[in-house]
């Protein structure tokens, strides 16, 4: 049996990225209130995932490459599968706080998965300050992009703090494809896409002009950027990570947007561009008229396609000021640049290309991955990642917030994301250790804008 569970063209791409220095995975730290009856433990953990795991059939599978590379590798059943092995149980030093929790995130997230497993792990420290516990997903970025990743994530979460557990459902791995399956299939593959390409030009030619012109106009419009300005995390990174928490409540952002307009991305992007401003600040750098080139990775997904599991994100990338002047000065230019960013079609154009690679050999798609991740496009990366706003659980216990992380650029030392799970806007900041030793002052850098922003939305 020849299974027809590709890889995406995106979904290769991050594993033809990933090399000993330059890790592709995610991860989300979730952090959990007691219950009633005492803390959340690892067997309440293990015990939620033994019974939902079929739920994500992803977590039981393994990326199997085909045969001297002549197409993108498959998803098959992993016939050794072993939870046990992804299940890890961790534990803290006193008090175990956030810069405890911190630490051994950074290292978690210094290490690269195992790729001939499953491609993610789940760790669980128990016994964190105030009787919280800590859970933390990570996953490599070709498994699950934001949006499939919380799906995924969602597995272990329920809506009611008294919802049942469920019945696990008996499970026979299918057996993989031999070698020779594997080849011919994945030549079938390659020389059916550019046959359904054309049969689609011929078709809608009047459309596919467009995408053309599109896509020209989006290359157009970043090779327009120029240079990115310079900035002080333009190194090329090493293996290990450090990792630092920032947060403030969702219904903040809601306020302050509410109060001066722009989007809930745009509060985001200009509080870290106040906590960019304040670590140059403190390191002595100048900043008066200073910029830096963030790549937002931004989702297009269309709303009938759903979240079948696959990646649908493409870079885009916007300038924002990092300068000294009024918070809602920087709103205003933060504003402008990303209306700008959507006009420009960028994050559509890019996403364009990238499908491109579902028509190149595997051998040529890689080396024009890496080709790309060599380029200096931007400074640093910002992901604002949609979530729920309702109340979750894990297996009866309150999740208070959850802390992402995303993989750094080849010669960008820093990545921000955030998502507003349990009703907390929470930041996870990764950084390459050498690089960012100062992690923590942007972390306190953007709490402080939220902050400023809270006091002007009070004093209007």
């Amino acid at each position: 049996m020849v299974t027809d569970d590709r890889l995406s063209s995106l979904d290769a791409s991050f594993l033809y990225l990933e090399r000993p220095a330059m890790h592709m995975h995610v991860a989300g730290l979730s952090i959990m209130d007691p219950r009633e009856d005492g803390p959340l433990l690892f067997d309440d953990v293990r015990r939620v995932l033994e019974a939902r795991i079929h739920l994500a059939p992803r977590l039981r599978q393994r990326v199997l490459a085909v045969p001297g590379d002549l197409a993108r590798p498959v998803w098959v059943d992993d016939e050794k599968f072993d939870l046990g092995f992804h299940l890890r149980r961790s534990a803290l030093p006193e008090p175990g706080g956030h810069e405890e929790l911190s630490q051994a995130v950074g290292r978690i997230l210094s290490r690269q998965l195992d790729r001939a497993k499953p491609l993610w792990e789940l760790y669980v420290f128990e016994r964190l300050e105030k009787g919280r516990t800590g859970v933390l997903l990570k996953m490599h970025h070709a498994l699950a992009d934001g949006i499939a990743g919380i799906q995924t994530g969602s597995v272990l979460f329920d809506m009611e703090a008294g919802a049942p557990l469920g019945q696990a459902e008996p499970w026979t791995p299918v057996q993989a494809p031999s070698p020779r399956a594997l080849v011919e299939a994945g030549l079938e593959d390659q020389l059916r896409h550019p046959f359904e390409a054309l049969r689609s030009i011929a078709e809608a030619p009047a459309r596919a002009a467009e995408v053309v012109q599109e896509t020209l106009a989006g290359v157009r419009v970043i090779l327009g950027m120029g240079r990115r300005p310079e900035g002080p995390f333009d190194v090329q990174i090493g293996p290990n990570r450090r990792f630092a928490m920032a947060e403030a409540p969702f219904d903040r952002l809601r306020q302050v947007r509410s109060a001066f307009g722009g989007t809930i991305n745009d509060v985001v992007i200009t509080a870290v561009a106040e906590g960019l401003h304040d670590l140059l600040k403190a390191r002595g750098e100048p900043v008066r008229g200073r910029e830096l080139r963030l790549m937002v990775p931004v989702s297009v997904r269309a709303k009938e396609e759903g979240t079948d599991g696959g990646n649908r994100v493409a870079p885009a990338f916007v300038d924002v000021p990092v300068g000294a002047m009024s918070l809602r000065g920087r709103l205003t230019r933060v504003r402008e640049a990303t209306a700008a960013l959507k006009a420009s079609g960028m994050a559509q154009s890019a996403d364009s290309i990238i499908a491109l690679g579902a028509y190149a050999p595997p051998v040529l798609h890689a080396a024009a991955a890496r080709m790309a991740s060599h380029g200096r496009w931007f400074n640093l990366v910002v992901s604002n990642v949609p979530a729920t706003q309702a109340p979750l659980y894990l297996a009866g216990a309150p999740l208070l917030a959850s802390y992402p992380a995303m993989p750094l650029g080849e010669n960008a030392a820093l990545s921000i994301a955030c998502t507003s799970l349990g009703g907390t806007m929470a930041f996870g900041l990764t950084a390459d250790w050498d690089a960012v030793p100062d992690l923590d002052v942007l972390a306190r850098g953007i709490e402080r804008a939220f902050d400023r922003f809270t006091a002007e939305v009070v004093a209007r």
